[in-house]
């Protein structure tokens, strides 16, 4: 009688969830090669590149639990990266498209320290992966049909890349739009500062507290072959004096561009006002 091989349960099911997957990924399950692909029916019209104003995010992560902290880039007055976000046109998503494709940090090793300066987890207390980990496995395996995305390493770098390209924090400054706690800004004005640089229609997010508009967010699109384009058609539009605007900021207010203060600056202010108060005593 010839030798029987008992094959583990767990490795039946892995190899059959993978048959969902791009051919151009190869990984190791158990000691096998096995491929990992993501289904090709999870397609999508336009990449959405999400850059995140930090000190915009602290505020509503605080707002959540008043003992939250926030880990804040190096330099807090300058945007971070959300995501890069496949869409259909109508719609957010796919997502998830594949949840056997675990995020690996070992992947993105050569980039790490670059990442933590530029992609950044706002929320602190959280596992320093957390954001990563999120963002790749709910859109990162969805873009990875494309070759260009088709590993961690190259979805990540893409956002680096992206981000020294299109920082909106050098396109909003050449307009003299810069983090003010008593300056405000109209929502005209902030989307052609980047319609002017970019060429396109981009997304403006506010976050909306005490009656005022927060910026939170600013999206860009891309097609597939990666050239930026029009975010129309992905999220509703504001009609401003005849001006088409993508935005979910209340048309009606001017906008407010947070400087981010930290604790420790506070503070410092704080013991500045008191001593000039006993000084001039």
């Amino acid at each position: 009688m010839g030798t029987i091989f008992l094959v583990p349960l767990s490795l039946i099911f892995c190899l059959t969830c993978l048959s969902f997957a791009h051919p151009s990924e190869i990984a190791d399950v158990f000691g096998f090669k096995v491929l990992r692909r993501v289904s090709a029916g999870h397609d999508f019209d336009l990449l959405i590149f999400t850059q995140q104003w930090p000190a915009t995010a602290c505020k509503e992560w605080k707002k959540r639990d008043h003992s939250h902290t926030c880990s804040m880039p190096p330099k807090a007055d300058s945007w971070s990266i959300h995501g890069i976000w496949p869409t259909k046109f109508g719609q957010m998503g796919p997502a998830f498209c594949n949840r056997t494709w675990l995020f690996d940090p070992e992947q993105i090793k050569p980039i790490e320290d670059k990442l933590e300066s530029v992609w950044v987890n706002i929320f602190g207390g959280t596992s320093l992966y957390a954001l990563w980990s999120h963002e790749w496995t709910k859109h990162g395996t969805c873009a990875a049909i494309l070759d260009k995305f088709n590993s961690e390493y190259k979805y990540f770098s893409m956002g680096i890349k992206w981000l020294s390209q299109y920082s909106m924090s050098d396109i909003l400054q050449a307009k003299n739009i810069v983090p003010s706690n008593t300056q405000k800004y109209s929502l005209v004005d902030i989307n052609n500062a980047i319609k002017e640089k970019l060429g396109v229609d981009p997304v403006i997010e506010c976050k909306k507290e005490d009656d005022e508009n927060f910026i939170s967010e600013i999206r860009i699109c891309f097609t597939k072959d990666l050239e930026p384009t029009d975010c129309d058609g992905v999220v509703w539009s504001l009609n401003f004096y005849g001006q088409t605007i993508l935005s979910n900021c209340d048309k009606s207010k001017d906008i407010t561009y947070p400087h981010y203060i930290s604790n420790s600056l506070i503070t410092q202010l704080h013991r500045l006002i008191y001593w000039l108060q006993w000084f001039t005593l």
